[in-house]
């Protein structure tokens, strides 16, 4: 669809103008004469009823009402152009773009989805942003991201708001991440009790308060009457994945994502770790873009055959 057959030609001489602040430079700009330009400008100012352009010499400014005229011109351009973006994404998927909010955490446990995602649809331009679970709510309700990937359980969304619907991608369990070459005592099940664990000989890098699991984590310490010695902290998951790789500290993580960064070990724990759920976000009322269906529908693909797979890892 042309946009400028839908957009009158004197707006759009109007916003030239009013970007070179020259009738020369802004004809110069769109291929017409300049005799042309000026004539649509002073039909548009005759149509309106207002001064919307000042003239001095070479130089041309907008005038008071000329800025709050041309403001709602540049607002009703932008509006056309998403109803024309709308309308191109609708054939098949050869353009349009897509705005992905993730946690650190989801981040990594959707990598072979997002992969897939990228080898289905070379021409969808994906953008993911990575966001605390809130904020990601938030950005999602706002419609600043089309979907995003949580990190829920049972206390769920932070905002609990009816505008979200969920989708379950994975549920997996939580485990002690340590460096492979690291030994520590465990029981004769291959596990390592927490509560008899020497938290000063073995210390804890975890993510940030900020993020949901963090809270997941410190709701399974209280409740076990656990005070572990959290020497880290941090709002970027590679940075810890590093350090426990060198063998000082261990970290808390997603089965999964253990199972699959090289020179890491998951351990069970007693008692248990809780498990963790990845879970995708929508505005209910948002209009949902063919890209947008297009992932939602490969995710859940994803999620079935991950179900099929019997383990926490994702598919490749």
């Amino acid at each position: 669809m042309s946009r400028n057959t839908i957009f009158p030609r004197s707006l759009r001489y109007l916003l030239a103008v009013a970007k070179h602040s020259s009738f020369t430079r802004a004809a110069e700009s769109m291929f017409v004469s300049q005799p042309a330009l000026s004539q649509q400008i002073k039909q548009l100012e005759a149509q309106v009823g207002v001064q919307l352009l000042e003239r001095s010499g070479r130089n041309v400014h907008l005038t008071d009402a000329g800025e709050i005229y041309v403001h709602h011109v540049e607002r009703a351009l932008a509006e056309i152009n998403s109803a024309a973006q709308a309308l191109d994404d609708l054939s098949d998927l050869t353009r349009g773009s897509l705005n992905l909010g993730l946690t650190p955490i989801t981040d990594y446990l959707t990598v072979s989805l997002i992969r897939d995602f990228i080898t289905k649809y070379p021409r969808i331009s994906l953008n993911t942003i990575e966001m605390t679970q809130q904020q990601i709510e938030e950005a999602v309700l706002q419609d600043q991201v089309n979907l995003g990937v949580i990190f829920s359980d049972s206390f769920s969304l932070s905002t609990r708001s009816a505008d979200l619907e969920t989708y379950t991608l994975l549920t997996d369990s939580l485990v002690l991440a340590t460096a492979s070459s690291a030994h520590l005592i465990t029981d004769p099940n291959g596990c390592l009790n927490l509560g008899e664990l020497d938290l000063v000989r073995h210390p804890l890098a975890l993510l940030n308060s900020q993020f949901e699991m963090r809270k997941q984590i410190d709701v399974y310490f209280s409740d076990h009457e656990i005070t572990p010695n959290v020497t880290l902290e941090s709002n970027s998951l590679g940075v810890i994945i590093e350090v426990v790789r060198s063998g000082e500290l261990h970290t808390i993580l997603p089965a999964s994502i253990v199972a699959s960064l090289r020179g890491l070990s998951p351990l069970a724990v007693n008692p248990p770790l809780p498990k963790h759920t990845a879970t995708i976000i929508i505005r209910k009322s948002a209009y949902q873009s063919q890209a947008c269906s297009a992932f939602l529908k490969l995710a859940l693909l994803w999620s079935r055959a991950l179900g099929d797979t019997g383990s926490g890892t994702p598919p490749n």
